[in-house]
């Protein structure tokens, strides 16, 4: 150990300064203790220096860095502009604005946006939208205004100082300058108008006339040079009151329902951006937008065609109402020989060979396993008049919501009853779904109605069985609604196919019923009119990912139409989308109308904000939102009355929403509709009062005296409906 040094004596400081000073992070380099070349000598940082702040220390004039002299062209000008453009929208906040404001608001900063690209702050552009009080064509001309004096007022100091560089000019360079002048600013307006006229079709006035440049050149004075005055020209009063009432005149053609994209007036479009635009500068063109009449296209498109009737299959579960409807689907062609051999030999293996036309209709594991129909299924066939959309809905009470969804989508309606003996009774019954199902049709709408009487054969086509059937419904369906004209009874066989698509050869049948078939009996049923002039309504019912980024929504146009190119509104969510491609089930064309279920292919939103039961509409006339509704119900057979504050399901269209009873206001009187007691205590079954509605967020409703199919809803509790309703007014 006597060669180790003896480390308790050892002092610790001595040893730091001499052995470990340049190891230390951070310590300063010593020029004594290394050599360094004078020329690198001056990039080595050094904090003994003074001034060591500075950073202009490390160059060789050890001066600071001197800021570049601003330039004088206009590049400069718009930096600086753009600067200020990006600090004021940044720091803008937007006033005040109610709901419907704000999408207007939106949707026409998105039209400028289009036009102007980033000419503009957010701030200017808004100020300019809510002074002009949301109108796009009068924004536009504002901001048309404000670009071209402040492009001719920045012109006129960068010539100055040009000249003033340059020296005195010669009479003819000074002509030909200013002339050369005019020539640009003619050229500006031009291209002006021509980026005005392709951004934005729909804009139907620009300015009629911009102040130009003039040069007037007065004879030289004893010989010198002739004199140039530079100015611009002044109208007089009576062009300017005719250019102003051109610009304030409303156009007698623009008539649309809307403002999306017309149906036609493309091709017209197309030639006028061919045309040549070197006239615009001297008549500035007048951009229309063609009057679209929609129930003239519709006849273009449909006239010749089938009319569209969207049917709903209801009935008490294990009816038969899948087997009835498969069959007829088999019978009608629009399921394969192949196909259905294929569904003949998998019943088979599980052992349910009568289930084999039901699913045809029942594609899903869980419902072929459990052998009753879960969710809705579509599908299309064709009569001899109508091509008709078929809803088959679910006879389960624990799928009454989704039976609702799929009965709020339809015309008129099949109700399934099965005739075996104690089936009939078990489902018409207190408790079974027949009469809940007649009731929830009734209430959505559907006034048409085939009852078709099936599993006839279990009761060997007896006659007296039919007609007790049909006594018995008779009185049923009338109290709820249903008139005796608009109801037709058909008897059936949906397992033997027996009366659906060609008259019966069954001899027991024939001897005592002579009536349509059930095929013919739906051909007959009326097509109820359509909204198709009205603003867009659409529930979304189905949302899946379609090809690439974009996502497909899936529902039933309620009124209006829809054609490829169009932005829609997404509420209650407020965002604007782009529609990239229609697919409607009853036509091959890219334009929907009222009554089509349709699959839309969107862009712009975000995937996440897409969900089943919200609505699409036209951006122009949005549906209104409502957190608090007033409504008329009519009470069902319910057990507990009806209180203030009681919690129940809000059904409506495809939404399941909590909702509670703010408040009774009146009972009044189920045939005539007086009020019969103000604030009740208490709602007893079979009454009909008028109550208030409170909900846990706002909901896309509307009013039942402006859309008859989008102001009707269901209120459900305990697995049951207690209550039909019609929204009367909008609270809140």
């Amino acid at each position: 150990m006597s060669r180790h040094r003896d480390v308790r004596k050892l002092d610790y400081d001595e040893e730091y300064d001499e052995a470990y000073d340049d190891d230390v992070y951070g310590h300063s380099v010593d020029d004594s203790d290394y050599g360094v070349s004078p020329g690198m000598e001056q990039y080595l940082y050094s904090r003994s220096r003074d001034n060591a702040h500075g950073f202009g220390l490390y160059f060789p004039t050890g001066e600071d860095i001197k800021e570049e002299e601003e330039a004088v062209d206009g590049n400069s000008e718009k930096l600086g502009a753009l600067d200020r453009s990006r600090h004021d929208s940044s720091s803008y906040k937007k006033p005040p604005l109610s709901p419907e404001d704000e999408v207007r608001l939106a949707s026409v900063l998105d039209e400028l946006q289009n036009i102007f690209g980033d000419q503009y702050s957010e701030r200017e552009l808004t100020q300019t939208v809510i002074t002009h009080k949301f109108e796009l064509d009068a924004s536009v001309n504002a901001l048309l205004n404000k670009t071209s004096s402040s492009s001719t007022a920045q012109s006129l100091p960068q010539r100055q100082k040009r000249a003033r560089d340059r020296g005195p000019l010669t009479a003819s360079e000074g002509v030909q300058q200013l002339t050369l002048s005019q020539n640009q600013h003619e050229e500006y307006k031009n291209e002006l108008a021509q980026n005005f006229h392709k951004a934005s079709p729909q804009v139907s006035k620009v300015p009629s006339k911009i102040s130009t440049p003039v040069v007037v050149t007065t004879p030289a004075r004893s010989g010198g040079t002739p004199r140039v005055v530079r100015g611009f020209e002044v109208h007089n009063a009576e062009d300017g009151i005719a250019a102003e009432n051109n610009l304030n005149q409303p156009e007698q053609d623009s008539k649309r329902s809307r403002s999306n994209t017309p149906v036609r007036g493309y091709k017209d479009r197309e030639k006028d951006k061919d045309k040549d635009t070197s006239t615009l500068g001297k008549t500035p063109a007048k951009i229309r937008d063609k009057h679209v009449d929609v129930l003239s296209e519709y006849k273009d498109q449909r006239g010749s065609a089938k009319e569209l009737l969207n049917l709903v299959v209801v009935g008490h579960v294990d009816a038969g109402k899948s087997t009835l409807m498969g069959h007829l689907l088999y019978l009608q062609g629009s399921v394969g020989q192949r196909t259905m051999h294929k569904y003949e030999q998998e019943s088979k293996k599980v052992g349910k060979q009568s289930f084999m036309y039901a699913w045809v209709l029942d594609d899903t594991d869980e419902e072929r396993s459990r052998g009753i129909t879960v969710d809705i299924a579509q599908r299309m066939f064709e009569s001899e008049t109508k091509i008709i959309t078929l809803l088959d809905a679910p006879g389960h009470r624990d799928f009454i919501p989704n039976m609702i969804t799929g009965a709020a989508r339809a015309d008129v309606a099949i109700l399934v009853v099965d005739a075996s003996t104690g089936e009939f009774e078990a489902g018409f019954e207190s408790g079974g779904q027949t009469r809940e199902h007649a009731i929830l049709i009734r209430s959505l709408g559907v006034s048409q109605l085939v009852v078709s009487v099936n599993k006839l054969d279990a009761a060997e086509w007896r006659e007296d069985r039919f007609k007790d059937i049909k006594r018995n419904l008779q009185q049923f369906l009338k109290t709820v609604g249903f008139k005796d004209a608009d109801v037709v009874y058909i008897p059936c066989s949906g397992l033997t196919g027996e009366n659906l698509t060609k008259p019966s050869t069954e001899d027991k049948l024939c001897s005592w019923y002579t009536g349509p078939t059930l095929l013919q009996a739906i051909d007959k049923m009326k097509v109820p009119e359509r909204g198709i002039s009205r603003p867009v309504r659409m529930c979304v019912s189905d949302v899946y990912k379609g090809q690439g980024s974009n996502m497909c929504v899936g529902g039933r146009l309620e009124t209006g139409y829809i054609q490829s190119n169009d932005r829609l509104l997404l509420l209650p969510q407020g965002d604007l989308l782009n529609v990239k491609g229609v697919q409607a089930d009853s036509s091959s064309s890219s334009t929907a109308f009222a009554g089509d279920h349709v699959t839309l292919t969107v862009s712009g939103v975000d995937p996440n904000v897409l969900h089943t039961g919200d609505f699409l509409c036209d951006p122009a006339h949005p549906i209104p939102l409502a957190s608090r509704v007033q409504a008329r119900i009519v009470v069902f057979n319910i057990i507990v009355p009806l209180i203030k504050g009681a919690q129940v399901d809000f059904h409506y269209q495809a939404v399941t929403e909590p909702a509670k009873i703010r408040k009774l206001v009146s009972q009044l009187h189920k045939t005539t509709g007086q009020i019969v007691k103000n604030k009740p205590r208490a709602l007893v079954k079979n009454t009909a009062a008028v109550i208030e509605l409170e909900f846990t967020r706002p909901l896309c409703l509307e009013l039942f005296r402006d859309n008859k199919e989008l102001g009707r809803f269901m209120l459900r509790t305990g697995g049951s409906t207690i209550a039909a309703g019609l929204v009367t007014q909008i609270l809140a």
